[in-house]
């Protein structure tokens, strides 16, 4: 079962595309707060990996926003903690496949 089926979080990329992702799951790591998501245009392709985008949350001024994550530590053990949470659940976001 799909919890986030129906989360859809669109963003604005550098060149002012809109691109819309599922969430997958928010992730607490080190004191902060991130967003793990999953183009949604990455679940239409069957013949490739799909690969999710980790954001770390901040607030400012009163408003949440999003921001890339560039120390590859971080993304690793953000994705770790991730990947864990669903291990438990016997989850594979590579398989979307249901028969």
């Amino acid at each position: 079962m799909d919890m986030f089926a129906d989360n859809v979080v669109t963003l604005v990329d550098e060149e002012g595309r809109e691109i819309s992702f599922e969430m997958l799951d928010k992730v607490n790591y080190n004191g902060n707060d991130y967003i793990v998501l999953l183009p949604l245009e990455e679940m239409e392709k069957e013949d490739e990996e799909a690969e999710v985008v980790i954001l770390r949350i901040e607030d400012r001024d009163g408003e949440e926003v999003y921001v890339g994550v560039e120390d590859e530590e971080e993304l690793e053990n953000v994705f770790e903690i991730f990947q864990s949470r669903f291990d438990d659940e016997d989850f594979d976001m590579y398989d979307q496949d249901e028969e």
